[in-house]
């Protein structure tokens, strides 16, 4: 299943969360009046606006994904200082809405599993670089270029066998592969069931579809694996929030398609630059060794060193903003255990 696919699933939950009230008997009285409730809709606008102003490539960097991540984690903030009004919004209404979100939590904390799998791949990758450019650390002798480009050669067929392990290793769980399918089919759910939701409901719905969001754009950014896109995102809803997201899914999935057409093995920024500093400076050593270059032997050096240099600071940008990630992630993770705990415990009393 394609990125825009779920977006345009998304998109359609996202308008059935702006259309609720209009399914609100009128003689009910609305929550959504809440001045509190209304402040969350302001700031969620604002922080996804803020989003959308991101550099031209930067939705696919590093950065940027921390700053969505933290988006979700504001809205998951949202819910528990709400527990209290859902309690009680639970006590006098419809319970259905808590059945599905525990269904949902079970099924994004496992899509953060296979996550957190592919960000210690990719450290794991990060590793072998370090490797090749500790081989031509004082002087670059004929034995150590040697050993430089075997390991440069796994950092380049890294791509390749990850490409394999999504058919080799298909029947292990939870695999980035199946995450899309798996989101499609929440986000199609939500859609089905959320026009007769509203007040502080609603705040369980926003904190899913963020997570939603933000967990198909990882699995599609850190995957390296091409998959075709069909359909596009829709673009209406009501309240501001929602076409401020549907915008920005819309922004990120055109950045998707145009990355992928560009042929790069990797959609993540720092990985793809990366990628090509290891590619560049396999391929000097390359010549190097099998006696290609035309160069006398002073430059042909001088031209390794200055690539094995700027992958060094590639290589330091890939790790510096991995590290964030993997930490946002896993408090993306904790907070969903314990919201399913809190929601779990709610169950109980009923």
């Amino acid at each position: 299943m394609s990125s825009s696919s779920l977006f345009a699933s998304l998109a359609a939950a996202i308008h059935s969360l702006s259309t609720h009230r209009l399914s609100v008997k009128a003689s009910a009285p609305s929550p959504k009046s809440s001045p509190i409730l209304l402040e969350f809709e302001s700031d969620l606008a604002s922080r996804i606006d803020h989003l959308k102003t991101a550099d031209i490539g930067g939705y696919l960097s590093l950065k940027w994904l921390c700053q969505a991540m933290e988006m979700v984690l504001s809205t998951h903030s949202s819910v528990e200082n709400f527990v209290p009004d859902l309690r009680n919004a639970l006590s006098h209404g419809d319970v259905k809405w808590l059945d599905e979100y525990l269904d949902n939590s079970i099924k994004l904390i496992d899509i953060c599993l296979a996550l957190k799998e592919t960000i210690a791949e990719i450290k794991r990758y990060c590793v072998f670089v370090k490797l090749s450019l500790r081989a031509l650390q004082d002087g670059c002798t004929d034995a150590k270029l040697t050993r430089c480009m075997i390991t440069l050669k796994k950092c380049v067929e890294f791509f390749r066998r990850k490409n394999d392990a999504f058919g080799q290793l298909g029947h292990r769980r939870f695999k980035l592969e199946s995450c899309s399918s798996m989101l499609r089919r929440m986000s199609e759910k939500i859609n089905a069931d959320d026009a007769s939701k509203g007040g502080f409901f609603m705040l369980i719905h926003v904190a899913l579809v963020s997570t939603i969001f933000i967990c198909n754009l990882l699995s599609s950014v850190l995957s390296s694996k091409s998959k075709p896109s069909t359909s596009s995102v829709c673009t209406f809803g009501q309240s501001p929030w929602c076409s401020t997201l549907i915008s920005l899914q819309q922004k990120v999935k055109e950045q998707i398609e145009k990355k992928k057409s560009g042929g790069a093995n990797a959609l993540l920024q720092e990985l793809d630059r990366t990628d090509i500093g290891v590619r560049n400076l396999y391929s000097r050593v390359e010549e190097v060794l099998r006696g290609k270059s035309l160069l006398d032997k002073k430059k042909r050096m001088l031209k390794i060193e200055e690539s094995g240099k700027e992958l060094q600071l590639l290589l330091i940008d890939l790790q510096q903003g991995l590290m964030p990630l993997e930490a946002h992630l896993d408090n993306v993770y904790r907070n969903l255990l314990r919201s399913r705990m809190v929601f779990l415990d709610m169950h109980t009393e009923l």
